[in-house]
């Protein structure tokens, strides 16, 4: 059966992709020209672009779906694929159709290869979990170590059906042990496991407590077999949840508190949707929302249209943070936080801000490189200046742009800020943010923000 599934599974993933790109190239070809026939250009055209896919997917094995990888990890790698894609397919097209290639079409053929090729890679995915969870594509795992970090990938494998990893129980080393043998059964000593049971698995994990040379016995009878061996390592600390192995020669070193935007495919993708996103709300929503607020706001009061104030961003670089003015001019713009039925407000204002329409402008900044669509929230200097030296680990919100919102706003923390608590408690959603951070994260809290709204939750700065 495994044998089997290692036969098939690749080629009618890779025939599964051709289909949605056949699929995605005619569509293409309708939004440019309104029809699905193939002229000349397009013909050569297809022929490369149909026949470089399944070569470059083979080769990068994009068909190799782990079994504890997050759908997360399958959006990055399939953005990844595409962007890689796109540019071979652009420069041959260059040599075989030159110029007769419509930019229209070519827009339109990015647009969907990104959407609906990321759709089919975790569709897939999802499938390929729901099989493992009712007994197709398995594995079977043997244990090596009675102890605490035996017992919890013990409890993580029944836990997760979908990894498609199996275990009957988990092996000692010496005697039995009477403790806990009624909740994780003991299939025997490691002396049994090596001498009789080993071609019986595919996967062996060790616990990193056995004495070395019980690990070494084990992976050499391991290698003996072909059997992969895998290390459970005895990590203490909480801080290592986002570390990163590297190997410095024959040293070891661990980077204990890497992030996930610290890739740069991360980024890339964070990036390249903060330009979609943002450069939709400036053309399609800024563009006739502007000049109609900047109306009603001179009418309401004197003052510009646009409160400018700068505001801490990545590595606590200043920049001007934009907002329409909710208030009327005030020497206290800097060192007084808006709060319920301020007086400064004025009638618009109010209204701006209940429906956070003052923070539009922003997108601007966005656009501009300055902030993000998601991300800690930017605060005037002065409020960070109170609260840096006694908010623990506050520097960290600085290590990535900030947001128009963020994960703090999303959880209803928006408002004016009084005291330590409610810093400190934006602060730690902010670290949380920055550590789990995925793009299906992004959107959940972009979904929450705007049902928030839509409630008519109080505002953040």
């Amino acid at each position: 059966m495994k044998k089997r599934f290692n036969k098939y599974f690749p080629p009618l993933f890779i025939l599964g992709e051709v289909v949605v790109l056949t699929i995605i190239f005619f569509i293409a070809l309708y939004v440019a020209f309104g029809s699905f026939e193939l002229n000349v250009p397009y013909s050569y055209a297809f022929i490369v672009y149909i026949l470089l896919w399944p070569i470059f997917s083979y080769v990068n094995k994009d068909y190799n779906i782990g079994r504890a990888v997050s759908y997360n990890n399958t959006f990055k790698k399939a953005f990844a694929s595409v962007f890689i894609f796109v540019s071979s397919i652009s420069l041959l097209w260059l040599f075989v159709a030159g110029e007769e290639i419509n930019r229209q079409f070519i827009m339109a053929l990015v647009l969907f290869l990104f959407l609906w090729l990321t759709i089919y890679r975790v569709f897939v995915h999802l499938a390929l979990d729901r099989y493992r969870a009712f007994g197709g594509n398995i594995r079977y795992a043997a244990i090596v170590g009675y102890d605490k970090l035996g017992f919890k990938l013990f409890d993580l494998l029944k836990k997760k059906p979908h990894y498609g990893i199996r275990s009957q129980g988990i092996y000692f080393e010496g005697k039995p042990s009477e403790s806990r043998a009624y909740k994780y059964p003991q299939m025997g000593s490691v002396e049994e496991l090596i001498e009789d049971k080993f071609k019986d698995y595919d996967f062996i994990y060790i616990s990193d407590s056995l004495s070395q040379e019980i690990k070494d016995r084990v992976i050499e009878v391991a290698d003996f077999y072909a059997k992969k061996v895998k290390l459970l390592p005895e990590i203490k600390t909480d801080a290592l949840k986002t570390f990163v192995l590297r190997r410095y020669e024959s040293i070891a070193v661990i980077d204990v508190n890497n992030l996930p935007l610290d890739h740069g495919l991360n980024r890339f993708a964070k990036r390249a949707f903060d330009i979609v996103f943002s450069g939709f709300i400036v053309v399609f929503v800024l563009s006739w929302l502007y000049p109609l607020l900047a109306i009603l706001i001179k009418r309401d009061s004197k003052g510009p249209v646009l409160f400018k104030q700068w505001r801490e961003g990545k590595d606590g670089d200043y920049f001007l943070c934009y907002k329409f003015r909710t208030m009327i001019v005030n020497s206290q713009a800097d060192t007084k936080w808006a709060s319920p039925d301020d007086p400064r407000m004025t009638k618009i204002g109010a209204f701006l801000r209940k429906t956070s329409l003052d923070e539009f402008p922003q997108f601007v900044n966005v656009f501009l490189g300055q902030m993000s669509v998601v991300g800690p929230r930017p605060h005037p200097i002065s409020l960070n200046d109170q609260y840096k030296f006694t908010v623990q680990k506050f520097a960290k919100r600085h290590e990535f742009k900030p947001g128009v919102t963020g994960l703090a706003q999303s959880m209803g923390y928006r408002g004016e800020i009084t005291d330590y608590y409610q810093m400190n408690s934006r602060v730690k959603l902010d670290r949380f943010y920055l550590q789990n951070w995925s793009f299906l994260l992004d959107m959940k809290i972009i979904l929450l923000t705007m049902l928030g709204i839509a409630k008519g939750q109080e505002k953040a700065y």
